[in-house]
């Protein structure tokens, strides 16, 4: 058998073994009306986007950059949510995204007139958990990853403006859904 060399680092992605998950998450869509996005924090290998864009109905990314990947390459929807948007790249971000999730109520504001045109989404954090993985726990006690306080929230909105909804993100190792009625 004849050599082959391969440039590397070479990475080959098995598409029949990606399909059985992306069949559940067509069927998913399919039986809930969900949307499903790719988070682009998790995978960014553009190589099968045309194929995985099949299944799914955009990305959604953290940063300018995977903003931009999801918008040139997966030609779905494009959300954008980050802890932190600098002055500087905040236009481009808007220009590149089809909503934008703000992580506070003063990042909604800071930014508020760059992204008015868009559907825009604040970051909620419910403070209820029951995972035992405190380092990753985005409701851990003190976390700063989205806003705490209902009131708060009710009073900036009328101040600041419309937004769409509101973006509760947990882990998936929480085992008792029942303490999400807290």
């Amino acid at each position: 058998m004849p050599e082959t060399r391969l440039p590397t680092p070479h990475y080959l992605i098995d598409k029949s073994r990606l399909l059985p998950n992306l069949e559940k998450i067509a069927w998913l869509r399919e039986a809930s009306g969900a949307k499903s996005l790719l988070a682009l924090k998790c995978f960014a290998t553009w190589s099968v986007f045309d194929f995985m864009s099949e299944y799914m109905d955009g990305t959604t990314s953290s940063s300018l950059y995977e903003v931009r990947l999801g918008r040139e390459k997966f030609h779905g929807e494009t959300h954008a949510y980050s802890v932190a948007w600098a002055d500087h790249e905040i236009d481009e971000v808007v220009g590149h995204c089809d909503k934008i999730i703000f992580n506070t109520l003063g990042q909604l504001s800071r930014f508020d007139a760059a992204s008015r045109a868009k559907v825009r989404g604040l970051r909620v954090n419910p403070g209820v958990s029951s995972s035992s993985f405190d380092l990753a726990d985005p409701a851990r006690p003190f976390s700063r990853l989205g806003e705490h306080d209902p009131a708060a929230i009710e009073r900036a909105l009328g101040e600041i403006g419309d937004i769409s909804g509101f973006m509760f993100h947990n882990n998936c190792e929480n085992g008792r859904l029942e303490r999400f009625g807290e």
